[in-house]
């Protein structure tokens, strides 16, 4: 019943406030980190990093593109941040309908699509960065270590664990929950 009851006031709070969500508010120390992205990936020659760069669900994707207004591949990482936030927000119904307790709990709607709004994918936008602003926090040596490697994280690794941190179903999150290779 509690599970159900949490079903119900998540589809309420889905429609909520998702086609009124504001746009990530970089910190300082974001930007200077995706200045140092842009500069990873313009000197890239190895040719590990250049096929990494151009995969959609590469973080080096996300950062070189994200902004790139009217662009064919702004528009093939749109729609690839839309089927990753549906995929998700199917996920998390599917679990609660099923009553297993989800592995991360949205507020406020953020999960709904939207097609009609604005940027349909803001949601998704801000988890990833998010991610990145809470790296920085609790793991700041995170894109420095093994020659940067980490500037070319997948996408989808950014978002389980930006969705994981930012919307927890527990006050701390369980050892054996919690995702290989993050800090928390």
């Amino acid at each position: 019943m509690k599970l159900f009851s949490l079903f119900l006031m998540l589809l309420v709070s889905l429609n909520a406030s998702a086609s009124s969500l504001p746009a990530w508010n970089n910190s300082p120390q974001l930007d200077a980190l995706i200045g140092s992205f842009k500069q990873t990936y313009q000197e890239a020659t190895h040719e590990f990093d250049k096929k990494q760069m151009s995969r959609v669900n590469n973080l080096s994707f996300f950062i070189r593109f994200i902004d790139k207004e009217g662009t064919p591949e702004q528009a093939q990482l749109k729609a690839f941040l839309l089927g990753t936030q549906q995929a998700y927000e199917s996920s998390v119904s599917n679990q609660i309908q099923m009553n297993i307790r989800p592995w991360f709990c949205p507020k406020g709607g953020q999960l709904d699509i939207r097609p009609y709004s604005e940027n349909p994918t803001q949601f998704i936008e801000n988890v990833i960065w998010g991610a990145l602003e809470r790296t920085l926090e609790v793991d700041p040596n995170r894109f420095k270590r093994s020659n940067g490697i980490a500037a070319f994280t997948p996408t989808n690794s950014l978002v389980e664990y930006g969705l994981q941190t930012q919307y927890p179903c527990h006050q701390v999150i369980p050892q054996e929950h919690r995702f290989n290779g993050w800090v928390y």
